[in-house]
């Protein structure tokens, strides 16, 4: 989803959207239903329910750190087949008190320097894709935290 901004090799370097600690575990990706069944996890990885979301289950390594089941030498093992969350970060669908709006994560360090135009330039395309997931499922919006960026004019889009 994020291609025209976010390059494949970027990520393969830096992977720090797939591990987490304890301060940050809360952004574990959950899947939709949907999502759920297309990725054919069940059975494969133990997993929670919260609400109407799924979660993988996550071990501490000795570091410390919990990294995605789903994540192998060579990438992510859901290719097309990742959840909402997880095509959309370093980028999220937010609450603000004028409605829904786009945000970055200043975790990403491809994606938080860019300027909100260029952002939002190589989202277009996906816009419709985005709308659509988070009317189909409001828990996929996230609550604004302290070190997300709001995009400007992203409150036009979503």
């Amino acid at each position: 989803m994020l291609k025209n901004i976010l390059s494949a090799s970027a990520c393969e370097q830096c992977r720090i959207c797939c591990e987490y600690d304890d301060s940050d575990i809360w952004d574990a990706p959950g899947f939709s239903e949907d999502e759920w069944q297309e990725a054919g996890l069940e059975g494969r990885f133990p997993y929670e329910k919260r609400g109407s979301l799924y979660y993988l289950v996550m071990e501490k390594d000795e570091k410390g750190l919990y990294h995605c089941p789903c994540l192998s030498d060579t990438g992510c093992i859901l290719g097309e087949h990742k959840p909402f969350r997880c095509a959309l970060w370093p980028l999220y669908v937010v609450r603000t008190g004028d409605g829904l709006a786009l945000a970055v994560s200043d975790v990403c360090p491809a994606v938080f320097p860019k300027t909100d135009a260029e952002i939002l330039e190589g989202l277009r395309d996906n816009l419709p894709r985005i709308r659509k997931a988070v009317e189909k499922d409001s828990a996929l919006i996230e609550e604004l935290h302290e070190n997300y960026r709001l995009l400007a004019g992203s409150d036009r889009i979503v």
